[in-house]
């Protein structure tokens, strides 16, 4: 009786494991249900729908455990039935499969939320409205493979048109996929932690990559991912596009051709901002109508990589960077239009080809007009305004360099500290408050000492006050808010408030007299109410939070500090606007006089330099408004200069990185107008930072 027990049971266990695989079944389209939801609907878990070539006009959801894949070539689902549906919906089940499928008309070809262990293959995506694929909600372990996503559009209101997006996804990979002509990017990564390889990204209009955090629902979150083998070639704007804090190895991917937008914009092969950690190695970059890599901000580890035939520079350095080169990067710069390395600071550039170890360039005579030669120096000036640490780096891309680097404190002509090579170069200084009495102007100079040219550039942190919420009312007079469902204003959040309220003059910053944190809105960043009320709505990335606060100080401004004759001149630029695109810095602007005002101002503040380019650009093609509009801004922020001479304002928005932290930083610098009442930007500019 015992034995027969233990073999009943056996059997019950082998049975009870078998059975899902026993009961699953095919079921087939049209032969057993006339339409594929039919069948979705009816099938148990495991099963597998078969779908027979034809045209099928629905909007389906899944939620169990299912595979749908097409008999043969020519199945077609359709979901333009419903404008605000995706094709395909997969919500909250596991172990699904979609192949051989056209996915077409809908908004958003396939929508999976909340899902696990779902495979995407084989199929071809196209002329979809938002994205091609959406993976949001958490969803992991998500196979994206083999198939091709072509054409994706914007929606009503101009809204996105991206290949794929990848939405808090975790796990996700993404193999061998071809994706092309998508109004947005290929693929946007949103606090995701995805890998990228063996793929094909061409003709994008926005980007082939881009990586970011989601900066509203989890500004914290940055992406994280690896982006191997991947070709690029025709994409706009930048081939590979990483920021905030992001963190990506992008390794042995081929970018060709990136192009300019309409205003003769970027163009970037790969483009690294707002404090991005980035590893670079065995790139080929190639003919890009921008630079080929374009640092503006970050912690790069650069390694070997190849770069040629840029409009631009091989590779651009800005200030905010904080750069790394291995011990094995061999970097190749051949026939870049702008020069083997630039930046700002700028480079030392020097050497023929076979005199340099780690860094392959054009000979001298192809190099831009700044040579400096062995024995020769730079000189890089710059502001401490705080007191704390400052830190001073000198990195050269070349192994054998010989270098001396000395920094030199306000009004001093003996060096405060120095270091000389062996490499790397980095000075640490206590600043007090008693040296920042002395003067804010500092310099660092570095002098090459070796037989060779070599390529260097200065990495400079300086201590920058971090604003409190206490300071925000206690300095300024303006109350700090919450609505009752929403928390306090972090001490994060005020930093940035504090810094973009800071930077503004005293009679600006007096337009706003409240600030209110409100819980997150869908519909709405920020709201302006009169009397200099502004109220925020949930958290936002650094960047966002400071571009929306600033966007709802120009609504204050507009209504509290601009006279009646400039509200009506700028009703006029207004009306002359018609609804031309050229003529605004945004599509939003176009809705009223007033949203035109706000973001203009907004733009103007985030980056004058790159607004005053664009519209120099459009000028130039007979669109002459937006420029007027800068001038506008221009006089807006006019100052008396301590020689009486008439000043203006050019602001700069940047995350600036060094080995420890990203901060965000609102600087400034006056300069004088020329004789159309633009600002005269200098050839080296000497930031104020706050």
């Amino acid at each position: 009786m015992r034995k027969f027990w233990l073999t009943a049971i056996a059997l019950a266990f082998i049975v009870g494991w078998v059975a899902p695989l026993v009961l699953a079944k095919t079921i087939e389209v049209p032969k057993d249900y006339q339409t594929i939801q039919a069948a979705i609907n009816a099938a148990q878990a495991g099963d597998v729908i078969l779908i027979a070539p034809g045209t099928y006009k629905e909007n389906l959801t899944i939620r169990k455990s299912i595979e749908l894949r097409g008999a043969d070539a020519g199945v077609i689902v359709d979901g333009s039935r419903f404008r605000s549906a995706p094709t395909i919906l997969i919500q909250r089940t596991r172990d699904v499969i979609i192949q051989n499928l056209e996915i077409t008309g809908g908004r958003r070809g396939i929508q999976v939320e909340r899902s696990r262990n779902v495979t995407i293959k084989n199929n071809l995506i196209q002329k979809n409205r938002r994205q091609g694929i959406l993976i949001t909600d958490g969803s992991q372990d998500i196979e994206i493979t083999e198939n091709k996503i072509l054409d994706t559009a914007p929606d009503e209101g101009n809204v996105l048109g991206n290949g794929i997006i990848l939405n808090g996804a975790k796990n996700a990979r993404v193999i061998k996929n071809f994706i092309a002509r998508s109004a947005w990017s290929g693929l946007r990564l949103l606090s995701a932690v995805a890998h990228i390889e063996a793929n094909a990204f061409e003709e994008n209009r926005h980007y082939g990559i881009e990586i970011w955090p989601n900066w509203v629902d989890s500004p914290d979150v940055p992406s994280q991912a690896a982006v191997l083998n991947n070709i690029l070639k025709n994409n706009v704007r930048a081939g590979i596009f990483i920021t905030e804090e992001s963190i990506a190895e992008i390794r042995n991917n081929t970018i060709v051709d990136t192009q300019a937008n309409s205003d003769k914009q970027y163009g970037h092969g790969i483009w690294v901002t707002d404090g991005a950690q980035v590893s670079l190695s065995e790139n080929t970059i190639t003919g890009s109508q921008g630079h080929g890599l374009f640092f503006e901000s970050g912690r790069i580890v650069l390694e070997a990589n190849t770069v040629t035939a840029s409009t631009g520079c091989g590779i651009y350095i800005e200030d905010g960077v904080w750069l790394t080169p291995t011990r094995s990067a061999s970097l190749e710069l051949f026939d870049n239009q702008g020069g083997a390395a630039c930046g700002m600071p700028r480079f030392l550039h020097g050497g023929a080809a076979s005199t340099l170890t780690s860094v392959t360039v054009e000979p001298a005579e192809a190099t831009p007009t700044l040579l400096v030669r062995p024995g020769e120096k730079i000189s890089v000036p710059f502001s401490v305004t705080y007191p704390g640490l400052l830190k001073v780096r000198a990195i050269t891309l070349t192994q054998d360099a010989s270098l001396a680097v000395s920094l030199f404190g306000p009004g001093q002509e003996t060096p405060i500290a120095q270091a000389r090579s062996p490499l790397p170069l980095a000075l640490n200084v206590e600043v007090s408050d008693e040296t920042i009495a002395l003067g804010t102007r500092w310099q660092v100079v570095i002098e090459n000492r070796g037989e060779v040219g070599t390529l260097v550039t200065a990495q400079i942190s300086a201590p920058v006050r971090l604003g409190s919420c206490k300071d925000i009312t206690d300095e300024f007079g303006i109350l700090l808010d919450n609505a009752d469902d929403a928390p306090p204003f972090s001490e994060a959040q005020c930093a940035v408030l504090y810094s973009s309220l800071r930077a503004m003059p005293t009679e600006i910053r007096r337009t706003v007299t409240s600030i209110t944190n409100n819980p997150p809105d869908e519909q709405v960043a920020g709201t302006y109410t009169g009397l200099g009320r502004i109220n925020l709505f949930g958290p936002m990335l650094r960047r966002t939070l400071s571009f929306v606060f600033i966007h709802e100080m120009g609504h204050a401004v507009q209504d509290r500090f601009v006279t009646s004759s400039q509200n009506a001149r700028w009703r006029e630029l207004f009306r002359r606007s018609g609804k031309d695109l050229d003529n605004f810095v945004s599509d939003y602007a176009r809705t009223n006089d007033h949203e035109d005002f706000a973001e203009t101002f907004a733009t103007y503040v985030d980056d004058a330099l790159e607004l005053l380019k664009i519209a120099r650009e459009r000028a130039a093609r007979g669109k002459s408004i937006l420029l007027e509009k800068v001038k506008f801004m221009a006089e807006l922020f006019k100052q008396l200069g301590s020689d009486n001479s008439i000043l203006t304002l050019v602001y700069q928005v940047r995350l600036k990185t060094d080995d420890e932290r990203t901060r965000l930083l609102i600087r400034r610098v006056s300069v004088s107008f020329d004789n159309e009442g633009l600002p005269v930007l200098p050839a080296l500019i000497e930031w104020e930072e706050f």
